[in-house]
Formats: C-alpha cells, sequence, structure tokens
C-alpha cells in the first residue's frame, strides 16, 4: 500500500466537497491502493480554527472526528517525537507549526504530501497539487 499524507486544507476540501480540491488530489485520496493519513497534527489544527470561529466545520466539535475520518478510509496518524524533532530541524522556510510537523510527517514516511501550498516546495518533500 502507498501511503500519501494530506495537508490540512486538501481534507478539509475533500470532506467538503469544495470546488478548490485539486482533481488529482481527489483521485489519489479515493485510490484504494493509496493509504491517506491524516496527521493528528490536521485535527489539532481544525479544532484550533474551529474554536477561534475562523472554521465552521461541526465535525470538529465531535469526539470521534478521528473514529469518522478512519471509517471513511484515512489512517489517523498519532503524534510522534521523531516527526516533532524533524519539524523543529526543517529550515524556517515555512512558520506555520502544523505545516512543518506535515512535512516532517511526509518526510519520515518517505511519502508524498497532497497539498496546495506552494511554499511547501522549498523543502525535501514531493508534494502534489493538482
Amino acid at each position: 500500500m502507498i501511503e500519501q499524507v494530506v495537508d490540512t486544507n486538501v481534507l478539509l476540501f475533500f470532506l467538503q466537497n469544495d470546488q478548490r480540491l485539486p482533481s488529482k488530489a481527489a483521485r489519489l485520496i479515493e485510490d484504494p491502493t493509496r493509504t491517506t493519513i491524516v496527521s493528528m497534527a490536521s485535527l489539532w489544527e481544525i479544532s484550533i480554527k474551529t474554536s477561534l470561529g475562523k472554521l465552521n466545520f461541526k465535525p470538529a466539535g465531535t469526539h470521534d472526528f478521528p473514529l469518522q475520518l478512519e471509517k471513511e478510509g484515512f489512517e489517523v496518524a498519532p503524534f510522534n517525537w521523531l516527526v516533532m524533532r524533524r519539524a523543529a530541524k526543517l529550515p524556517w522556510l515555512h512558520r506555520d507549526p502544523f505545516d512543518r510537523y506535515l512535512i516532517a510527517e511526509a518526510q519520515e514516511r518517505n511519502a508524498p504530501l497532497l497539498s496546495t501550498d506552494e511554499k511547501l516546495d522549498g523543502y525535501e518533500v514531493e508534494r502534489i497539487c493538482n
């Protein structure tokens, strides 16, 4: 099974059937031969943005959101100390801690990152965006 890490924005686009979701990302997420990794960092980011009123996403307020994602075929990855250390050592091209963690998660797994964020191109990670 091929692994791929999904960025928070792409995950939200997918879950909300948002037209901003790149068609290639949708196909890769739906591909049964691939495992799409949702980092706990993304769930934390969604939770924070929801609590600040920057995001209206009702599933973020439920206790079983990670379980719902797993039922939809995603793998929810817990926080990992090795990934945290790798994220801390990344060059400071991108200052967002959630994105830095996702970059490190993809690097640690040697997996591509499904993201529309061009700022991630400065890192040693394959970004799939369209």
